[in-house]
């Protein structure tokens, strides 16, 4: 493969250049010009031809193509080993483990899971595993110990592994009572009743007030009591509330503009901040981890750039907003087997900055709680 060389001239002495290298045959492959001089490229193996125009001074040479690559690569040979041997150490570093964390109150069963993972490969001074390494394992431990373990995660953060564990509960068979009704625990409009002991007192659409009798533990016959149970059952029926919401008449809406920039975030026990400053003013950013160092985490952020007006809510959606913020208020108090039926506005008070609002709502719970009694012994 041919070396090339470019050498600089004054620009005078171009065309008196030119003509004696087509005297000599020393061929001319490009021509650069600037202010006051021109650069030529020829063979490297026609410079010492080039060298013995009497007429000529050259000013500079320089390589050209692989060989200037070569060269330069050669020259900065320290700089580039040294960058590569430090991408080497700190790709080897941030994949090998140098702590596990099990997260549990518990000593006995931490020791155990440590136990565990350790003859499964999980432990310090270890080179990382993958998810689905990890996720095998674990699977492998939960049968391993189904008594004691009912949820476990291993999760890799940098050069350590926190491993967090719940403990399987074991459920203790409830203590049968000996005698108890089911009592209303609130007022309300009996919907449906779903029971297996006792003896209903009460019918779809009867009105219950608080305290009241809904499934008896008395077992009567012909008007006389033939035994005790303790009742057990459900009792749905909707129950009223009246709740006060109070909506803002203006929020702040937050949107992306479409500008996006990166950074490296630089966390440990003294400094906690961006490496490069940021030219957004508002933002919201998504975080990459990188890698953990002796105490020393990386990570890559991209910020995504946003603007935040203020807008008014029309009445309607105030009205809309207070409805859903007084559902979420009485759902919060709800089993998953219970329900919002109705929601309504009963009044409606108009300030400067806020809407005030009185809501109604109708849920369907169940609100049978059990009241233990004492026998009769005849």
């Amino acid at each position: 493969m041919n070396t090339f060389l470019w050498i600089e001239l004054d620009k005078k002495e171009k065309e008196r250049f030119l003509l004696k290298c087509f005297k000599t045959r020393v061929n001319v492959y490009e021509t650069k010009e600037e202010k006051d001089y021109v650069w030529f490229r020829i063979l490297e193996s026609d410079y010492a031809k080039v060298k013995k125009f009497w007429f000529i001074k050259i000013k500079a040479t320089r390589l050209s193509g692989l060989a200037s690559v070569k060269k330069k690569i050669y020259f900065h040979r320290v700089f580039i080993v040294s960058i590569l041997f430090g991408c080497l150490l700190l790709y080897v570093l941030s994949h090998i483990i140098v702590k596990v964390e099990v997260i549990h109150s518990n000593k006995d069963i931490r020791d155990k899971v440590t136990t565990a993972l350790a003859n499964y490969g999980v432990k310090k001074d270890t080179w990382k595993k993958s998810y689905q390494e990890l996720e095998k394992i674990k699977e492998a431990i939960l049968k391993e110990y189904p008594e004691d373990l009912e949820w476990m995660e291993i999760e890799t953060k940098g050069m350590k592994y926190t491993v967090r564990i719940e403990q399987r509960k074991l459920e203790s068979k409830p203590e049968e009572k000996d005698a108890c009704n089911l009592v209303a625990a609130k007022d309300g409009i009996i919907k449906e009743l779903v029971y297996s002991k006792g003896e209903a007192l009460v019918k779809m659409n009867d009105a219950v007030k608080q305290g009241d009798v809904l499934i008896s533990g008395t077992i009567t016959k012909d008007d006389e009591s033939k035994g005790y149970t303790c009742a057990t059952g459900k009792v749905y029926a909707e129950v009223w509330y009246q709740v006060s919401v109070t909506v803002p008449k203006e929020y702040k809406e937050v949107t992306e503009t479409g500008k996006v920039r990166w950074n490296l975030k630089l966390t440990n026990n003294q400094y906690n901040g961006y490496i490069f400053k940021s030219r957004l003013s508002t933002y919201q950013e998504e975080k990459r981890h990188l890698f953990s160092l002796f105490g020393t985490e990386l990570s890559f952020i991209r910020q995504k750039e946003t603007k935040e007006e203020t807008k008014m809510y029309t009445e309607e959606q105030a009205i809309d907003l207070g409805l859903l913020k007084a559902e979420e208020k009485i759902a919060e108090t709800l089993e998953e087997d219970e329900s919002i039926l109705e929601k309504k506005v009963l009044k409606k008070a108009v300030n400067d900055s806020t809407i005030e609002l009185e809501v109604f709502v109708v849920a369907l719970e169940n609100i049978a709680q059990k009241e233990e009694f004492q026998r009769i012994e005849e």
